[in-house]
């Protein structure tokens, strides 16, 4: 925490603010280590507040080290005359109470908090490392409840309870589970159909272990395969394969994207690789930084990105694999491989 701290301590001094208030719980739990809606946290150079309600206040001085109040309106009134920044994407409502503090000028500071949490540290790593375990675990354990007559629904429900019984809090996000002509749809969601012989099977799923996410998809084939969907397999894995090998620090993530999209499309499925190759991944499933054409971003070691090339052939069936990678000096290391 102190690291983190001092980075966003860092910030406030170089763009001259007397301090900063978040209200996302993300961004609350990074500094804080504790979990609040309807809270906030508040850096200085010199302290750190969490302001939460007083329902919240016995959990939160048992979870966190930091000075901690009872939320009241006049908590920035002692900042009168002082420049003090929030992020953005608060609600129009929590702005129109900063307001009511008067003299005390706020500025909007975008990405403030998500910037100084790209790079993750030992603590962050450890955490993911120990989530991507548990969803590997959750691929292989799949693999061997996958048969004909089994419904989407039914897996899904499955996958839920195996990572919860194998040390997750839970997923990361709903588990996909599409099969046949559903796994063209990039964000199916599980439904009653019955998974048949011969079936290509798209699973998607991820864990949260101590506050941080994994994300990793595999394409399983029930039974014999037909040429096309080989051939579709193939050119994904050769293509998440040319995007992992050239991530490493200092590589803009708009190259990674096109080591993968480049070659898809060489061999005649780019127009059916409909997103981004990746997203960062930490205490959010999604984060920054973006792995697409359009993103600017420079990896740096300790960055910690997914590689999700996929193919998806309308009515018939789709094709993703996808891993979560840790960015290095050198290269990069597959946490879920």
């Amino acid at each position: 925490m102190k690291l983190r701290l001092k980075s966003l301590r860092k910030k406030i001094v170089s763009k001259k603010l007397d301090g900063f208030v978040s209200f996302d719980p993300l961004n609350i739990f990074y500094l804080t280590g504790f979990r609040a809606e309807n809270s906030f946290v508040f850096v200085s150079p010199k302290d750190i507040y969490l302001v939460v309600s007083e329902l919240s206040y016995p959990s939160a001085k048992k979870h966190s080290d930091c000075k901690i109040q009872i939320a009241t309106d006049t908590f920035f009134k002692k900042y009168k005359n002082k420049k003090i920044g929030f992020d953005n994407g608060i609600s129009v409502a929590r702005l129109e109470k900063l307001k009511r503090a008067k003299g005390v000028k706020f500025e909007s500071c975008s990405n403030f908090v998500e910037d100084v949490r790209l790079i993750k540290d030992r603590s962050e790593l450890s955490k993911i490392k120990t989530a991507c375990k548990i969803s590997k675990k959750a691929i292989k354990y799949v693999s061997k409840k996958l048969k004909a007559g089994i419904t989407e629904k039914d897996l899904a429900d499955e996958l839920e309870y195996f990572l919860r019984r194998n040390g997750a809090e839970k997923s990361a996000f709903d588990i996909i589970v599409a099969s046949r002509k559903n796994a063209a749809d990039p964000h199916h969601r599980p439904t009653d159909r019955k998974i048949q012989k011969n079936d290509i099977v798209l699973i998607d799923l991820g864990c949260v272990y101590q506050g941080y996410n994994s994300d990793l998809t595999r394409t399983l084939f029930l039974g014999k395969i037909n040429k096309l969907a080989e051939n579709i397999f193939e050119v994904v894995k050769e293509a998440q394969k040319k995007a992992i090998n050239v991530i490493r620090d200092g590589i803009s993530c708009k190259k990674v994207d096109f080591a993968a999209r480049n070659f898809i499309k060489e061999n005649g499925f780019g127009k059916y690789f409909i997103h981004g190759t990746g997203h960062g991944v930490g205490i959010d499933i999604h984060e920054e930084p973006s792995v697409s054409a359009k993103s600017e971003t420079v990896l740096k070691a300790g960055m910690v990105v997914t590689v999700e090339p996929g193919i998806y052939i309308p009515n018939k069936f789709g094709v993703r694999i996808e891993d979560t990678v840790l960015v290095t000096k050198s290269g990069c290391e597959v946490l879920t491989k």
